[in-house]
């Protein structure tokens, strides 16, 4: 069976005529009965009642694949409409990862928000994970997004642009010392034990801790690693260190914490937005295009 016999049954089950169906379906009469009879021929039975006059009427086996006809019409159009939608970009499903810090920033949500409005019949899974982890799921193939924090390198499967910048500030518990400074110097930093997630590795924010250290003529003391940022500032807020933390950390308010800059320094940590080399989806393409990341 054929689309386009289908489509002449269901007119000319409609009109029951001949002629009348050649005009809705821009055709001959002669043309529809050769798809009428293809589709007979198909099905082994007939599906209309014929009169010399070209008036027809439906068979008993017309009448009960008349309702099939259609849904597998309509069911063909939903298909069209929506294989046409996601080469546009504006059907499917988007895996999208973030660091919790971008959240904090309202990165992501104001870029999704943006996205959802030019594409709002596609489906958005947001998944929270460290940067390092992001990354293997990109390669991977099972994430198709991701905010991250920069690296000194990346997997040779994903491509990296830059979204924003943000300036790294010191933590510290509400009763300590330094606290009632504006601006801290890196050498009064010295005494102090700092905290870091399990994934501050050497290319992140352990780095710049380090060069912290350097500037301010010591080697930080460093406290075994956390899980995330949020339980670095609640063991900062309970009294068990200091930290290195992004200046979007200030949205959370977090009681019991101060957040100072240090002078003489340009601390930053980059965030930016991920996604596969080789990516020729219609989607993600719309989501970088809406991001400012082109393809």
């Amino acid at each position: 069976m054929e689309l386009r016999q289908l489509r002449c049954f269901e007119i000319l089950a409609e009109e029951r005529h001949f002629a009348r169906a050649a005009d809705r379906l821009g055709t001959t009469q002669s043309g529809v009965s050769r798809l009428i009879a293809g589709l007979e021929a198909a099905l082994g039975g007939k599906l209309f009642n014929r009169s010399k006059r070209s008036t027809v009427s439906l068979t008993s086996t017309g009448a009960l694949f008349l309702p099939e006809a259609k849904a597998i019409l309509r069911q063909a159009e939903r298909g069209e409409t929506l294989g046409r939608r996601a080469a546009r970009g504006e059907a499917g499903r988007l895996e999208i990862g973030f660091v919790a810090s971008a959240a904090w920033a309202g990165l992501v949500a104001a870029c999704v928000r943006r996205y959802r409005q030019a594409a709002p019949g596609v489906e958005v899974h947001l998944r929270e994970m460290e940067t390092p982890r992001q990354l293997e799921e990109l390669a991977a193939g099972r994430l198709d997004l991701g905010f991250l924090r920069g690296r000194a390198s990346y997997p040779m499967e994903v491509r990296v642009s830059s979204l924003a910048h943000d300036a790294l500030l010191i933590a510290l518990p509400e009763g300590d010392a330094l606290a009632g400074k504006a601006v801290l110097a890196p050498a009064e930093l010295a005494a102090h034990k700092f905290i870091l997630p399990h994934f501050g590795e050497e290319a992140g924010f352990l780095f710049r801790l380090r060069a912290l250290g350097e500037k301010g003529g010591f080697t930080p003391a460093i406290l075994p690693p956390v899980r995330d940022f949020l339980t670095v500032l609640t063991a900062v807020a309970s009294g068990l260190g200091a930290a290195l933390v992004p200046e979007s950390a200030r949205n959370l308010a977090l009681p019991g914490v101060v957040l100072r800059p240090v002078a003489g320094m340009a601390l930053q940590s980059e965030l930016l937005l991920a996604c596969r080399h080789a990516e020729h989806s219609p989607v993600i393409g719309q989501f970088l295009a809406v991001a400012g990341m082109g393809r």
